[in-house]
């Protein structure tokens, strides 16, 4: 029937079928049939889902994916999308439901200190500690974590301390004469080893590029790992820290030739300021001349591998400096935890 005013006439429907209702325009299917026809057949509604209409909707917490319902991924802070479930973002773990952060500090570049006063104050470079969660000091089979001190990004030095106290330190001297003979001391490209690597070189120049009084030219070899270690003179004195080499690209660019044996150091006189910045005492330079075992004794004793760690998320902030670290496969396969 239909409503017409106030009364119902016929609708002049000559069938309602099974499982259907009458319309004013013929007739509808109940929920969870559908109509083929002159006829209502019931609709298959998968598991975790209900009739609607003449399909079907997936239940609360459920989302349909084609002819079926899947539980909706509730993907927690700091996580992604993996097939049906999530991952931790990179630099974050899984706990139970949710990721936190990854507090693990892991191995991700290296450098060299030396020891300039007994009570263990360690001076290297400030690029080589840089965005670092945990700096160690190395030190026959021992690390201890150092305290920064204080650091003078615009020079590039940093001074270190720790529980080690060293047997030898190099004292440090303003002495640079053109031509005298150096030696440069440290760990290059990252390794620790019982021996420290020595080069000899001479003082080329002294000054730095474009004339800066704060540096100094050698020849003696210098690599990455090296950064912050002494240069020496023969007494044993260190006037000053190694720091870089010329840019290979930027000297092609711009003289349309790789350098050679164009190294730096930051002069000590920039090192002693530092010092006296702190009002930390520092001992006389030496006047003689080391014998070649007194010269052993103090490069193997009073130079020392400095790892900087970091925690994943940190790493992955400062790969996008220009900070030299160790790649990715050489920080998991060299883990470090301190």
């Amino acid at each position: 029937y239909k409503k017409s005013g106030n009364v119902c006439v016929s609708n002049n429907i000559p069938y309602i079928p099974k499982n259907a209702y009458a319309t004013n325009y013929g007739f509808e299917c109940y929920g969870g049939y559908k109509k083929t026809g002159s006829s209502c057949i019931k609709i298959n509604i998968p598991a975790n889902a209900y009739a609607y209409g003449s399909s079907w909707k997936c239940n609360s917490g459920y989302k349909k994916t084609g002819i079926s319902c899947t539980k909706k991924i509730t993907i927690p802070p700091n996580a992604y999308a993996y097939g049906s479930s999530w991952k931790c973002n990179s630099g974050y773990i899984k706990i139970d439901n949710s990721c936190i952060e990854d507090d693990t500090i892991y191995l991700a570049g290296s450098g060299t200190g030396f020891a300039a006063t007994s009570d263990g104050h360690i001076v290297t470079n400030y690029h080589v500690i840089k965005g670092c969660t945990q700096v160690a000091v190395h030190d026959q089979g021992k690390s201890f974590i150092t305290t920064i001190i204080t650091q003078d990004p615009k020079s590039d030095l940093a001074i270190l301390k720790s529980d080690l106290k060293p047997s030898i330190i190099y004292p440090l001297s303003t002495d640079l004469y053109l031509s005298d003979e150096i030696y440069s001391a440290g760990y290059p490209f990252g390794r620790f080893r019982a021996s420290v690597n020595v080069n000899r070189g001479i003082v080329s120049a002294l000054t730095g590029p474009d004339d800066d009084i704060s540096k100094f030219q050698i020849d003696a070899g210098l690599n990455p790992g090296n950064s912050g270690g002494p240069i020496v003179d023969k007494m044993g004195n260190a006037l000053g820290v190694a720091v870089a080499k010329l840019d290979e690209e930027y000297a092609l660019e711009e003289y349309g030739a790789i350098p050679e044996l164009f190294n730096f150091a930051v002069n000590s006189m920039m090192v002693i300021s530092l010092f006296r910045s702190q009002g930390i005492e520092l001992p006389e330079k030496n006047i003689t001349e080391l014998s070649l075992q007194e010269r052993s004794k103090l490069f193997n004793e009073g130079t020392f591998y400095l790892s900087c760690g970091m925690t994943f998320a940190q790493y992955g902030k400062m790969e996008k400096t220009n900070k030299v670290m160790f790649t990715r496969e050489v920080v998991f396969k060299n883990y470090e935890g301190n």
